[in-house]
């Protein structure tokens, strides 16, 4: 049996007495709604606003759901400001967000309204796509919000702290793997007896060892014994093994005079004693395994907890705990107990400082002991100051020894303890100067994560020799791997250990050395760039040099493009002014644009036209003008594409660059085509046209010859558009261009679906899918499977089709490409109408119709009309006088704006549209004129339609 669709209202009943049938309550029937529509693939805000209304009818057969108006009237009502009010397509906005960026931004206010309103809390009406694109404060918040829903009760695991901890907190995770581990020691001796706790340092890996003890001890009869091994206390060398066995061995009864001199027999008389114990053993702030290992008793009834900053990877069978920083809800929960902060206190000061310390415990502990004793006014006193310093930080660089980095370090200060303290130890113990200086350029990185590679590129030595000094750095604590099973070989240094890396450099003062580090990565990123760029000829257009690449070398240049965006996105504003920042700049833009990223992907452009002003260099410009065009273009903003277009041309014809002036003609058909005008379109092509042909440049002819081939389809001249793309098609299957061969197989592929060939359409379209999601081109992808939805539905395979639209609306929605949003829509609201609902159909085209108005997209408005009509002349022969004015006007307003635009095909279904609800009405007469009116437009595109408007046309003659 195949799938429901979720949003229609009968399936969405069906679900809610389901689970009414079990008896639940209104309250206890919202949440499992939400959870069985979003495992149907909709959207949380939309999923709750369903779900709110449905649980408040539990009983009753009518579906009185929340509509988007009601929505909005609570919203208003909820508001303090009740001079700023939103109407209900503002709620659909907020719901489709980050899609649609023409409407308000969502804020965690806005979530905060709706969750009142559905009966949850805000941070549920969030998801990933969200995530992607709110303020980092509304992420931290909703981080905040997820870790105090999900950890325990307050005060739960307080209540039985152990004496020697009372201010520990948190830790849930690390505590429940070492009692997972104990017990496993407890029952079977054969388990691991050793277990290392490492970290970087001010992790709190002591702490927890001292909790673990407090709370774990007792279960080893024979005792416990606690020793500091001094491996990174300042002013003290590490305790030397053969004087902490003596100390061990008299602390189990062993009488002085017996102990041997040596360390090898001391370890040896140690393990020997120890053979039949049941001990619990700590050997904390451990340097590295040659100072513990021959402390390790081997007995199999002793539990062994080491802590150390350093991995300590030559203790063979050594059981690892890494540990990391707390999360910000334990963290801030630290703060206030150590700062005594009294109930209601500044909570945005609070987060704003454990967010500075990074959540590490050393920072907190510090810091809070200074607000403990001025008093709570200092908790804002100090936010303000991160704030302020670390905005600074961004900047750029400040006189010396009056660094941000520096400023922020001294206030985790406290007498003779301080978190760079801690980081110098470390820092130190390296020794190799080569790996300080990679600690130092590290402290400077403009990326949260590095890799090998990156790190060869920045440091100019091999990725060989990257990876071990890479590993070196782990082992010694000061670089932490990233999790997850696809990212083995990703690092990250905590934001402390970063800072206190800034002042070490600041202290060398080598101020060129980030500089130059900043430019060696540029360098390697861009010649990444054009090999990503090789196979798609506009990406490279403008670079001084083009790399030549097979399809595979291509195809991991932008996969490393993509893994790599946040470190290029970070270095691009801080590497000077030059043609090769400006040349990555589109470069990089180019290929965020066609993942969907095209927010990242307009900033960069206007990074790029910044650099080509500040170097008065034309060319650049106008290469970054046709670049921003087409995101406007992308987001419907065509005035502003155009105008774009525009001055870009303007430089070409100034530089007599034949190139730039193509491209523009070009990118501005596309527009025109779009938004109807044809004549206009048809001019820009043909003089793109000729002008590539005089040039000689194959991949322009291509394009102009795809563009003529959409604006003959949209003028409904099918057999021109034809011969326009059999041209197109030649000349895009002699490129390498994938890019451009799918763009010319799907426009080929639309001429033929809408003059009936759907034999002919379908291969092209799953030709397309497939070289889409090779080069990861998500709009085409997304275009790809609407047309294929479009052929189903003709077809009649009616299921098939809806998962095609389904997954095209996906793909729109999360790259925030509107028109393809609205299409995806239009085909959902034909499916809902093929099998009986209208309620469903007239929400899907009402909602597309709102999109064509925002982007001003006239043949999604002609449609979308005609689809509203429809809906209401279903309901005609019910007597309902309205509906029938409703349909008409419809229709009306469609066929208007199929005649201004001069769309043929468009005006030719309005009339027949509006011949049908004559008939229906009861107006045979009007009926066979509006009939026969569309056949003759009919005739003139030759439409496979037409012997079926003959057999209505007869029909009514009868």
């Amino acid at each position: 049996m195949s799938a429901r669709h979720p949003t229609t209202r009968a399936e969405r009943r069906r679900l809610r007495d389901g689970l009414a049938a079990t008896g639940l309550s209104d309250a206890q029937l919202l949440p499992l709604l939400v959870n069985e529509l979003r495992q149907k693939g909709l959207r949380p805000r939309v999923a709750w606003r369903y779900a709110a209304g449905l649980a408040r009818t539990n009983g009753r057969r009518e579906i009185a759901e929340l509509t988007l108006e009601d929505v909005a009237e609570q919203f208003n009502d909820h508001r303090d400001d009740h001079r700023r009010t939103v109407q209900g397509n503002q709620i659909s906005y907020f719901e489709r967000w980050p899609a649609v960026r023409t409407g308000p931004r969502l804020t965690v206010e806005v979530l905060e309204l709706l969750a009142r309103i559905y009966g949850t809390t805000w941070d549920e009406l969030v998801d990933a796509e969200d995530l992607a694109q709110l303020e980092p404060a509304a992420v931290e918040r909703f981080r905040d919000a997820v870790a105090r829903r999900s950890s325990l009760p307050a005060g739960a695991p307080i209540a039985d702290l152990p004496p020697r901890e009372p201010n520990f907190v948190g830790r849930k995770e690390a505590v429940g793997e070492l009692n997972r581990r104990i017990v496993a020691h407890r029952r079977a001796r054969s388990a691991p007896s050793v277990h290392v706790i490492h970290g970087h340092p001010g992790v709190g890996k002591t702490a927890l060892a001292r909790f673990a003890e407090a709370l774990f001890s007792a279960r080893y009869p024979d005792g416990r014994i606690w020793v500091d091994l001094h491996g990174y206390t300042p002013g003290q060398d590490p305790r030397e093994p053969a004087d902490v066995l003596e100390q061990l061995l008299l602390e189990i009864g062993v009488p002085r005079e017996t102990i041997p001199p040596d360390l090898a027999r001391r370890s040896d008389k140690w393990r020997n004693a120890m053979r039949d114990k049941q001990m619990y053993l700590t050997f904390d702030n451990t340097p590295d395994s040659d100072h513990v290992r021959d402390l390790l008793p081997l007995s199999p009834g002793t539990l062994v907890v080491v802590t150390s900053r350093t991995h300590l990877t030559k203790l063979a069978g050594a059981d690892p705990l890494p540990l990391e920083a707390m999360n910000s809800v334990e963290a801030e929960q630290l703060l206030v107990r150590l700062a005594g902060l009294p109930p209601g206190y500044d909570r945005e000061a609070a987060t704003q400082i454990v967010r500075t310390a990074g959540n590490l415990p050393l920072a907190i502990k510090l810091i809070a002991g200074h607000i403990a004793y001025h008093g709570e006014s200092a908790l804002s006193s100090f936010a303000a100051d991160f704030a302020e310093l670390t905005e600074r930080g961004k900047r750029a660089s400040d006189p010396a020894g009056d660094s941000p980095a520096r400023h922020i370090l001294e206030k985790f200060r406290a007498e003779d303890e301080s978190v760079r303290t801690a980081f110098e130890m470390s820092y130190r113990r390296l020794r190799d100067p080569e790996l300080q200086r990679l600690v130092r350029l590290l402290g400077s990185f403009p990326g949260s994560e590095v890799t090998a590679e990156i790190l060869g590129a920045m440091a100019a030595i091999s990725v060989d020799e990257a990876k071990n000094l890479i590993n070196r750095l782990s082992e010694a604590g000061l670089l932490d791997a990233v999790a997850g099973p696809n990212q083995p070989s990703r690092y990250r240094m905590h934001d402390l250990n970063r800072l206190c890396a800034q002042v070490e450099a600041e202290l060398e003062n080598r101020p060129e050395d980030r500089r130059v580090a900043i430019a060696r990565i540029v360098a390697h990123s861009l010649t990444v760039a054009r090999q990503a760029a090789s196979l798609r000829p506009f990406d490279s257009a403008g670079s001084r040099a083009t790399a030549t690449s097979s399809l595979d070398a291509a195809a991991h240049a932008r996969g490393w493009l993509s893994r790599e965006r946040e470190l290029l996105l970070g270095c691009l504003p801080l590497d000077e002014m030059t043609s090769d920042t400006a040349e990555l700049a589109r470069l990089l833009a180019c290929h965020l644009c066609s993942l969907g990223h095209w927010s990242d992907a307009d900033r960069l452009y206007a990074q790029a036209l910044s650099i080509a002003d500040h170097l008065e260099d034309a060319t650049a410009r106008a290469w970054a003008l046709l670049g921003r065009g087409r995101i406007h273009r992308l987001r419907g903003n065509h005035e502003s594409a155009r105008a774009t277009y525009a001055a870009a041309r303007r430089i070409g014809l100034e530089l007599t660059d034949r190139r730039i002036q193509v491209e523009s003609l070009c990118e501005l058909g596309q527009s025109e085509w779009v938004t109807g005008e044809y004549d206009l379109a048809r001019s820009n092509f043909h003089e793109a046209l000729l002008i590539s042909r005089e040039i000689g440049h194959k991949q322009t002819e291509c394009d102009a010859l795809e563009g003529l081939s959409h604006t003959e389809r949209m003028s409904s001249r099918y057999r021109e558009a034809e011969v326009r793309s059999r041209e197109a098609l030649v000349i895009a299957s002699d490129l390498t261009d994938l890019e451009r061969l799918a763009a010319v197989q799907w426009s080929y592929a639309e001429v033929a679906r809408l003059w009936g060939r759907y034999d002919t359409a379908r291969p092209l379209y799953l030709n397309v899918q497939r070289i889409a999601r090779s080069i990861e081109q998500r709009k085409l992808e997304g275009d790809a499977l609407r047309g294929l939805g479009h052929v189903e539905r003709m077809t009649g395979s009616i299921e098939v089709a809806r998962n095609r639209f389904d997954a095209a609306l996906g793909i729109a929605r999360r790259i925030g490409d509107q028109y393809g949003e609205l299409l995806s829509l239009w085909g959902l609201g034909h499916l809902a109408r093929s099998r009986g609902d209208y309620d469903d159909a007239r929400d899907c085209f009402t909602e597309a119709s709102a999109i064509a108005q925002i982007i001003a997209e006239p043949l999604g408005q002609i449609d979308t009309l005609r689809g509203l009509g429809h809906v209401h002349r279903h309901y005609v022969d019910s007597a309902e006088r309205n509906e029938y004015r409703l349909a008409q006007r419809f229709y009306a307003d469609s066929l208007r704006i199929a005649q201004r635009l001069g769309d043929i095909h468009g005006q030719a279904d309005a009339l027949r549209a509006l011949g049908k609800l004559a008939a229906r009405a009861g107006d045979p007469d009007s009926g066979r004129a509006r009939l026969e009116q569309a056949l003759e437009l009919y005739e003139q595109i030759e439409l496979p339609v037409l012997d079926l408007v003959r057999a209505e046309h007869a029909a009514m003659r009868v």
